[in-house]
């Protein structure tokens, strides 16, 4: 196998991973899933609360005015408040609410309990090899971010 066909290999196998995460989804969360990008969108800005929108957009990477029309959405469906910065009034700030916050948690835990559940019917062998391959993927991924700045 050349080093050409594992990078091919590896976009299908992330792609499948994603897929088969979010049918799973589908069919076990309670309410509307939100579209893929507010679900992120929602992670973003629950790990840092107070981004701004040119933040978040940095983060999607996303233009800025796509970005602000996807917090616009969030926050007409009851997703995300926009609140002024302390110092500065002309800076708004984001922030998830408790409905938001409750739903996150239900995806995260639903997105865990199906990895766990496919690790732990994996051989012991192949769980440890997927454990040391996450440092070199995680790192992949910024590699791959950083690249397409």
């Amino acid at each position: 196998m050349t080093e050409s066909d594992d990078a091919v290999a590896l976009m299908h196998l992330a792609h499948q991973l994603h897929r088969n995460l979010e049918r799973r989804l589908q069919s076990d969360f309670a309410h509307p899933k939100p579209p893929e990008l507010q679900t992120v969108a929602l992670w973003q800005v629950r790990a840092r609360p107070g981004l701004t929108v040119r933040e978040l957009a940095d983060e999607l990477q996303l233009r800025p005015n796509n970005a602000s029309a996807l917090v616009t959405a969030m926050v007409t469906a009851g997703l995300l408040r926009r609140e002024p910065d302390e110092r500065d009034r002309r800076v708004v700030r984001l922030h998830t609410t408790e409905e938001a916050r409750r739903r996150i948690d239900q995806v995260q835990e639903l997105f865990t309990g199906y990895l766990l559940s496919a690790l732990e019917r994996l051989a012991p062998g192949q769980r440890a090899a997927v454990r040391a391959a996450l440092p070199g993927l995680t790192e992949l991924s910024g590699l791959l971010r950083s690249d397409g700045r």
